[in-house]
């Protein structure tokens, strides 16, 4: 697509939407630009490369794309909000298994590396969120236990996977 080519290159738009979203970390637009690129970047690499690549299929222990789903599952605990968020987008679906909020920041925390709010918002780093007054969160619900497991920053959000 365009100047969209290679799995590297989706790779290339993913890091860029994410830069843009660091800059404005209460913006849902790039936020969703974000996690729709992310979720789709599993059919880049399959389509791309791995569908046709046994050696990294066996290093991977995978046999097809669902058990490739399986093992991006296991390697990014975050894949699965990613997808809701994506799905939910493209099918305007408001019943998601979480709730997607936007907070402000409180001013103390402003423009700090590691801003987190001390008011039982969050209790927790929140790294990339350097400008703006607004952050955005997922809040699992009350089911989800410790303060950190039900207020997740967006910008946290985020696989750190090696390169293939």
């Amino acid at each position: 697509m365009f100047d969209i080519i290679t799995s590297r290159d989706f790779l290339a738009k993913l890091e860029a939407d994410f830069a843009d979203y660091a800059k404005e970390p209460g913006s849902g637009r790039l936020a969703l630009n974000c996690a729709m690129t992310a979720y789709h970047m599993h059919e880049w690499v399959w389509g791309d490369w791995l569908k046709k690549d046994y050696g990294v299929w066996k290093a991977l222990g995978i046999r097809d794309v669902e058990t490739f789903l399986a093992w991006i599952d296991k390697a990014c605990p975050w894949f699965w909000w990613v997808q809701n968020l994506t799905n939910g987008t493209k099918h305007f679906s408001r019943d998601l298994p979480f709730k997607p909020l936007r907070v402000s920041l409180l001013p103390s925390a402003r423009n700090l590396p590691n801003a987190g709010a001390d008011d039982s918002h969050w209790d927790g780093p929140m790294p990339y969120l350097t400008a703006g007054p607004d952050v955005l969160l997922i809040d699992n619900g009350p089911g989800a236990g410790e303060v950190h497991d039900r207020y997740m920053p967006v910008a946290m959000s985020r696989c750190s996977l090696k390169p293939l």
